[in-house]
């Protein structure tokens, strides 16, 4: 009874504080503080943002009707040791608090005594508190004080205390190339900051606010025309305004599709980012030049390069994706998400069929329904090119221990003839579905005299379990009760059934020669062949002590000699009941898991505090005799089937068979013979997926979306330099789980599945190095000279680097009636016609140290057909040369050239409007056109039909 009292009494508790805080909420003066840097641009964004939140109107179907008033402040602190109390006051009386982060915000002690104060007022939680991004990265511009939270929670002994916790500040994102274009995002991003102050979602506020958009749009020109047809005299007049007015809003709903497109992109939604920006391109008709959009799709499409690794096909699940697999040769995909089995056609993206419990006739069940596939095998066809031309190599730069090199491309000319089928099972019960038509079975027909020994003989089904990756099942033998026919009791004769290949028709039967206990010792099978059993046995004894032992057992014409002697008995873990110290002990060990590696069985647990330390033990199969134990620092393993792999010497040419285990994030060589470690590679992030050649090549795929291929071969000995890989493929986005069929790859983002294929480029053309100098003429008359230190550009350059507005220029001329400079920290800058201010400006790449090392030899910006338009290539960083195509009346950037190891940008002719591509690992050149925006229009359309 006391409890139950305790439980109302929390409850009152809980409502009396939401009433409270509902209460203290409605009083507060100010629905928002915003806390900013009292810099040009960061004052222009507080207060375009505070006009958009007290003009904002929330959606009647939300019913909420709130105004609000959000407080800045328009003067600089006072210098004082302390807040001033109108901010105090100001923050007490704040709802939420919005901080704008630029570059120097971390630099700020008042915007960050403005965050101190404010979650001092909540519990010293970041909850009310919202960020928006301005520029620069997200690790270096939002300060510490946003960064962690603190909860109340209750300890062992029921006391309340205060846990300080890393959180990531809920953010919206407006950074872009130039101001105006942050401002323009600002428009459509602002709704992130005002659907947490209204308690709803973004995407509810954002789909309602392009509906008002388009309603309103339509209404004006409504009016309008009903006011053109009544005034004659001003109708011509009139309709031009209303079409430039339908023109203005068109061209920013293009902008704002290009910006989602963005956005779609870095969130790993490709087909859709693709889709979102060739739909931004306007068509011919409409007249008008939207640059986001051709610098959107130009960059998806990857229009400058010769081949590109795109999406070309999207298949869609409910909820996560936890499995997904090639089937039936390729031509199928399979996945699991929590709510059922999808199978789909690979090419055309149809869903063949989803399995679901309710149709398996388990819908109550509490298990999953679980897709299972036959165990992989090595790769034995594939071929490797490589690109590389002569001593070339490039590092990838992603963060292993290693040398990770480009320059190979896999080739797999043909593929394994794999999973005609794969398999269901819930409750234990399994399924075979053919992969083609996506008919089900149940794995094996029950027998009709078993059927008679149970009595739901109609709905009576074998269960399953994997052993060595084949389906086993346990057969138990019944008689027919003499004085009562029709009774059937257990004979006490069982037998363990191993399916080969997971062939219901190819049956290896194995006795057991003690039936005591038969159910447990089935379900403790590890391994089993015609010569050795090997189980994990943990249990409790008469005494209850506990013991955790991995033993073999001899196997005698297809009988498991449980009576013998076992060939080996390995304690894994122990204790006695008595002693509870082995709870928190370093040196507690637990089984994790076992698998027969060809002819070697290997055994995985884990020990330490936290479970930080991993160890293999390593068996001869046949005799279970002890090779080696090899343990490592690793605080978590790789989570498929294979925890380890071992190659031979005498297919790697090694110098001694090689064990590698494969964790979490790492890869450990060691002698298999002695556990000596060899050496090891670190990854930047988890491991997805491992596949590999009996040979020593292994391919290692990453959640960062790279594939890399590293050579575990022609070893001499223990390696003390770095040793080297070779990056084979990149989704250049992270990913959950992916596969590979021939030249299909499957890369998998939560609920989506993304089928990848490298597209040749049909407009890039591969020329002769003898042509190359035609693209890289020397000629004046087609490039802009530097003119920084000319008697008319110089004095302005000072002036305004005195000013503070520009940093070292490398390059400036005068193109028509504006002065133009590209300085060191990689902003373009438009000078305006007093030669008094920046007008407008670009950030065109993010200031490195080796910037510091730029000349103006590195810098050459070309003319172009157009006029209004020139090409500014970089080339500071080694093996990294690019160019921006710049439209100078907008101050907005075209095109990104050649940011890509699988090209750079080399040259341009003006004559022909097309510029010159450089692979220098593989010393090729190819020409590719400047692209048009309807050309890009057409390149979009084609990759659209190809994935529809």
């Amino acid at each position: 009874m006391g409890k139950e009292i305790d439980i109302e009494n929390k409850a009152d508790d809980e409502i009396n504080n939401k009433t409270k805080n509902k209460t203290e909420q409605n009083n507060r003066r100010y629905k928002a503080f915003i806390s900013y840097r009292h810099q040009p641009f960061d004052r222009k964004v507080a207060v375009t943002l505070q006009k958009h939140l007290e003009t904002f109107h929330p959606p009647k179907q939300l019913e909420k009707k709130e105004k609000w008033r959000v407080f800045r402040d328009e003067t600089e602190l006072p210098t004082s040791a302390d807040l001033s109390q109108d901010i105090r006051e100001a923050l007490e009386n704040s709802e939420y608090l919005i901080v704008i982060c630029s570059s120097m915000l971390v630099q700020s002690k008042w915007c960050r005594e403005e965050i101190s104060y404010f979650k001092s007022l909540h519990n010293n939680s970041t909850q009310n508190i919202l960020a928006l991004l301005i520029e620069g990265n997200p690790g270096d511009v939002f300060p510490e004080e946003l960064c962690w939270s603190e909860e109340i929670r209750k300890n062992a002994e029921g006391e309340e205390i205060r846990e300080k916790i890393e959180v990531e500040p809920l953010a919206a994102n407006i950074t872009a190339d130039s101001e105006r274009k942050s401002l323009k995002k600002l428009k459509t991003e602002y709704l992130r900051i005002a659907a947490p102050l209204l308690g709803c979602r973004y995407d509810d506020l954002y789909q309602r606010e392009q509906k008002r958009k388009i309603h309103r749009s339509l209404a004006v020109m409504g009016g309008v025309t009903v006011v053109v047809g009544g005034i004659g005299i001003y109708s011509s007049i009139m309709a031009v305004r209303l079409n430039e007015q339908k023109r203005l809003l068109q061209e920013e709903n293009y902008n704002r599709m290009a910006v989602q497109s963005d956005y779609m992109w870095e969130d790993g939604k490709v087909t859709e980012a693709i889709e979102t920006a060739v739909d931004a391109l306007p068509d011919t008709e409409d007249n008008m030049s939207v640059f986001s959009a051709e610098k959107a799709t130009a960059e998806k499409l990857g229009v400058f390069q010769r081949e590109n690794f795109l999406p070309i096909q999207k298949y869609e699940t409910t909820s996560y994706i936890t499995k997904v697999a090639f089937v039936n040769s390729g031509k199928n995909v399979v996945a699991q998400d929590a709510t059922g089995v999808y199978l789909w056609e690979t090419k055309s993206g149809k869903l063949v069929k989803k399995y679901t419990k309710t149709e398996m006739g388990f819908e109550s069940s509490s298990w999953d329904l679980d897709l299972l596939l036959d165990k992989e095998k090595p790769l034995e066809d594939i071929k490797l090119q490589k690109n590389v031309s002569g001593g070339n190599a490039m590092t990838d730069g992603g963060g292993t221990n290693e040398l990770m090199l480009y320059g190979y491309k896999k080739i797999m000319t043909k593929g394994e003839a794999q999973n005609s089928y794969f398999y269901l099972t819930c409750e234990k019960r399994l399924w075979r579905v053919n992969s083609e038509t996506g008919e089900y079975e149940s794995f094996e027909k029950v027998d009709a005299k078993e059927k008679e020994w149970h009595y739901n003989s109609e709905t009576y089904a074998y269960e399953y379990r994997k052993i060595d990756g084949q389906f086993a099942r346990d057969y138990q033998e019944y008689k027919e009760n003499e004085e009562i026919p029709g009774l059937w009791e257990e004979t006490g004769k069982h037998s363990l059934i191993v399916y080969k290949e997971n062939d219901s028709n190819q049956k290896e039967i194995y006795n057991y020669e003690d039936e005591k206990y038969f159910g447990y010792f089935y379900d403790e099978i590890l391994s089993i062949s015609e010569d050795i059993c090997y189980v994990n046995i943990s249990k409790y004894d008469d005494n209850g002590d506990y013991s955790d032992k991995i033993i073999a057992y001899a196997v005698e014409n297809q009988t498991i000699m449980r009576n013998k002697s076992p060939l080996l008995e390995e304690t894994i873990e122990e204790h006695s009941k008595d002693d509870m110290s082995w709870i928190t002990s370093p040196e507690k060990e637990s089984f994790r898991y076992a698998e027969r590696i060809g002819d070697y069985f290997v055994v995985r647990s884990v020990y330490g505090t936290n479970e930080e330390y991993c160890k293999y033990r390593v068996y001869d199969y046949k005799t279970a005799k002890k090779i080696s134990e090899i343990t490592v620092n690793a605080y978590t393993c790789y989570k498929d089937e294979k925890s380890a792999l071992i190659f031979k010497k005498e297919d790697t040419n090694n110098y001694t068979d090689v064990f590698l285990g494969i964790l979490n994030q790492e890869l450990i060589l060691t002698e298999l013979n002695t556990g000596k470690l060899i050496y090891e590679y670190t990854f930047p992030t988890e491991i997805i997926k491992i596949r590999y050649l009996e040979n020593g090549i292994i391919f290692v795929s990453l959640k960062n979306g790279k594939e890399y291929m590293l050579g575990i071969r022609e070893i001499e000995g223990v390696k003390n330099e770095k040793g080297y890989g070779w990056v084979i493929q990149d989704f250049e986005k992270e990913i959950d789980l992916c596969e590979s069929y021939e030249n299909n790859y499957i890369g998998v983002r939560s609920n989506k599945v993304y089928l990848y294929q490298d597209l040749e480029n049909q407009n890039a053309e591969e020329i002769e190095e003898d042509k190359v100098l035609l693209y890289q003429t020397q000629n004046k008359n087609v490039k802009y000279p530097d003119y920084t230190q000319s008697k008319t550009i110089k004095p302005v350059i000072e002036d305004l680097q005195k000013q503070g507005l520009i940093s070292e220029v490398m390059w400036s001329y005068k193109i028509g009636d504006k002065i133009f400079l590209y300085g060191r920290d990689g902003v373009f800058y438009k000078i305006n016609e007093e030669l008094s201010t920046v007008e407008e400006k670009i950030t065109l790449k993010e200031e490195t140290e080796e910037n510091k090392n730029e000349t103006s030899e590195d810098i050459t910006v070309w003319r172009t057909q157009n006029q209004n338009e020139i090409l500014l290539e970089d080339e500071t960083e080694a093996h990294n040369r690019r160019a921006w195509l710049i439209n100078l009346d907008k101050m907005e950037i075209r095109y990104e050239i050649g940011d890509d190891v699988k090209g750079q940008f080399a040259g341009y002719s003006q004559k022909e409007n097309k510029v010159l591509m450089e692979n220098w690992l593989e010393e090729k050149y190819w020409i590719c056109p400047l692209y048009t925006a309807e050309e890009l229009k057409e390149l979009g359309t084609k990759w659209k039909n190809q994935t529809d």
